[in-house]
C-alpha cells in the first residue's frame, strides 16, 4: 500500500494496537481475540487531535476539578451554539445542555418529550438507540421502512403512519447504518408534516461532521422558524473527533420551553445527570482548534471509503455503495445465500475479521441481508481486513 500521501495524523504508525487492545471496548480490539481485526463499533483507531490533549492536560494540571454549571460550561454552550448557527440553526447557548454523550442526549430528549400512550415515528433500518430511547420513555415505536436500495424516505410513507397518538418523529442524519445523507426535499417533507400535525422532531446529528460525498449536510432545524421551535438537535464528539471515551454530547432545543423541559427531565438540576467538565474542555478544544485534524481525517476517510466499497462490491454476492456520510460500509449480502448473522460469524471465525450483522436488535428488520463495517482505521489495517475477507470469499 502507498502510505506516502496519508496525512501524518492517520498513518499506520500512529495506531497504537497494544493500547487499543487494552482500552478499545464496545465490540472492538479489547473484546476480540488478538488475531481478529474489528471493523465493528464506529470509534476511530487514531489518537485525538493534539490541541485536545493539550487542553485536557492544562485543565487538570493544577488539580482543581470541581462541579460545573448545571447546563454545562458557558464556553462549551457558546461554541456549540456558534457551530449550530453556521449550519443555519437559530441557536442560543441557554438552549444547549451538555450531556454525557449523544446517546444520553437522545435518552434525555425522549424522556422529556414522550410518555406512555405516545407514538414516535422513526425509520427502518436505523441505529437501535433511536427506538430504544423511545421505548424506555414509554412510547410505542412506529417504523417507516426506507427504500431498500437508495435508503431514501419513500414519498407519502410518513403520512400513513401519523395518528392521534403520534408525538414525535426521530431522524438520524447522516443515516446510520446506510451512510446516506438526507436530501433537502426529504427534510422539507418531514418538517411540513411536523408543523401540520404539531409534532416534535428529534434529530440525531452525531454524524453531521462526517460528510464524504457531494450531498451537503442540512440540519432540519435550519428549515424555518416553525420547524426550529419544535426541533431538538442532539449530537456529540465521538464520531468527528474520536472522543467516545470522554462521553460528551449535547442537546439543543429550538425553544426555551423545550429546553426547560429537557433540563428538568434529564436530572441535571439534581446532579443525577451531566457531562464531565474535563470532557467539555476537550470538546471546546475540538471545536476551536481541531479543524485541521478533522479536515485531514475527512481526506483520509474519503480515500478509504472508495477502497472499501469497491473491493467489497467486487466480491461474489456483495453489493456495496459508497457512503455519502459516516465511516460505515453497509453492503447487501443476500446473494451469498447466507444470512447476515451467519456471514458475520463466518468472517470472524474463518477470516478473523469482526463486523456487525444486520440484525433486528441493532438496526431493525430493514437491515436484514446486510452487514456493517467501520473503516475509521489506517489504510494498512483496512487493507489487511479486506484481503482476509477476499481470501475467505474465494475459498468458500
Amino acid at each position: 500500500m502507498n502510505s506516502e500521501s496519508t496525512p501524518g495524523f492517520f498513518s499506520s504508525e500512529v495506531v497504537n494496537l497494544p493500547l487499543l487492545r487494552q482500552r478499545a471496548f464496545n465490540l472492538r480490539w479489547a473484546e476480540v481475540d488478538s488475531d481478529v481485526i474489528p471493523l465493528t463499533a464506529a470509534d476511530p483507531d487514531f489518537p485525538v487531535a493534539p490541541p485536545i490533549i493539550e487542553a485536557i492536560t492544562a485543565h487538570i494540571s493544577d488539580g482543581v476539578l470541581c462541579y460545573g454549571p448545571t447546563r454545562g460550561l458557558v464556553e462549551f454552550r457558546e461554541e456549540v451554539s456558534a457551530s449550530l448557527e453556521v449550519g443555519g440553526i437559530p441557536a442560543h447557548p441557554d438552549q444547549v445542555l451538555a450531556t454525557d454523550g449523544a446517546a444520553s442526549a437522545l435518552w434525555a430528549s425522549c424522556r422529556a418529550m414522550l410518555a406512555a400512550g405516545d407514538e414516535a415515528i422513526t425509520f427502518d433500518p436505523v441505529d437501535f438507540l433511536l427506538p430504544h430511547c423511545c421505548e424506555v420513555a414509554g412510547a410505542t415505536v412506529v417504523r417507516c421502512p426506507l427504500e431498500p436500495i437508495s435508503g431514501a424516505i419513500p414519498e407519502g410513507s410518513l403520512e400513513q403512519l401519523i395518528g392521534a397518538r403520534t408525538r414525535a418523529i426521530l431522524l438520524c442524519n447522516p443515516h446510520n447504518p446506510t451512510g446516506r445523507v438526507l436530501r433537502r426535499e426529504e427534510l422539507q417533507r418531514v418538517a411540513a408534516l411536523a408543523v401540520k400535525h404539531d409534532l416534535l422532531i428529534i434529530s440525531d446529528e452525531v454524524w453531521g461532521g462526517i460528510i464524504l460525498g457531494d450531498v451537503p449536510m442540512i440540519s432540519i432545524g435550519s428549515l424555518g422558524e416553525d420547524v426550529a421551535r419544535r426541533t431538538i438537535t442532539v449530537s456529540g464528539f465521538s464520531k468527528t473527533y474520536g472522543l467516545a471515551g470522554l462521553r460528551i454530547g449535547f442537546i439543543h432545543c429550538g425553544s426555551r420551553t423545550l429546553a426547560d423541559q429537557v433540563l428538568e427531565a434529564s436530572g441535571a438540576p439534581r446532579t443525577t445527570f451531566g457531562a464531565s467538565v474535563v470532557s467539555q474542555v476537550a470538546a471546546v478544544a475540538a471545536m476551536r482548534d481541531g479543524q485541521q485534524w478533522r479536515d485531514e481525517f475527512l481526506q483520509h476517510l474519503r480515500r478509504l471509503r472508495k477502497i472499501g466499497a469497491s473491493r467489497l462490491d467486487a466480491l461474489d454476492g456483495f453489493r456495496c455503495p459508497e457512503p455519502e456520510g459516516t465511516y460505515l460500509l453497509f453492503p447487501e449480502i443476500r446473494s451469498t445465500g447466507m444470512s447476515a448473522t451467519e456471514l458475520a460469524g463466518q468472517l470472524e471465525t474463518k477470516a478473523r475479521v469482526a463486523v456487525v450483522p444486520g440484525e433486528e436488535r441493532w438496526f431493525g428488520a430493514g437491515a436484514r441481508g446486510h452487514i456493517r463495517l467501520s473503516f475509521a482505521t489506517s489504510e494498512e489495517i483496512l487493507d489487511e481486513a479486506l484481503t482476509r475477507i477476499e481470501r475467505w470469499s474465494e475459498a468458500r
